[in-house]
């Protein structure tokens, strides 16, 4: 008997009907999978997709920027995220430097949600973001009166953040 097999790994033999049930749950599997690209990124495309956005985001500012270094893979629902961190001296209005930062990843799709607080003379008002979209890495962003800091996650991919594989572990 033949067998077919869609992009989301299901499979069928051909000649065989099937159920409503599993027809349903086909099309659904179709729709958020295949449609979607059926295309599962890889730790390294993530590492290097979230790269580029703190690239990007860096090089959007005129500050002096520290070096990204080695990621910290964490968690994540599916398996690994990769974090990157920068700091750097505040040299602008703190608050332009947020409102900058802010629209930057707002014209890249991300979905942009700030606060502020107060933290005495030490610190000032501390402004922050996270910054989020499906399917694209993330960031998020610290301003004190002194320094910026500026984080971003990779998306969510299969594998462990013990995995001794990384990269730059090897």
């Amino acid at each position: 008997m033949t067998s077919a097999t869609c992009c989301t790994g299901l499979r069928w033999s051909v000649g065989q009907r099937p159920t409503g049930a599993a027809l349903v749950l086909t099309l659904i599997t179709l729709l958020a999978g295949c449609a979607a690209g059926g295309k599962t990124m890889t730790p390294e495309e993530t590492q290097k997709d979230a790269l580029a956005l703190l690239d990007h985001t860096t090089t959007s500012t005129d500050l002096d920027w520290s070096s990204p270094g080695d990621p910290v893979s964490k968690e994540c629902s599916e398996g690994v995220r990769y974090q990157y961190m920068v700091h750097a001296p505040v040299t602008s209005e703190q608050t332009e430097l947020a409102d900058s930062l802010a629209e930057f990843w707002r014209s890249k799709g991300l979905q942009v949600e700030r606060s502020q607080q107060e933290f005495g003379a030490k610190y000032g008002t501390v402004y922050a973001a996270t910054a989020k979209a499906d399917n694209k890495a993330g960031a998020a962003f610290e301003i004190t009166n002194a320094n910026a800091l500026v984080y971003v996650n990779s998306q969510c991919v299969a594998g462990s953040p013990d995995d001794e594989q990384q990269p730059w572990r090897r």
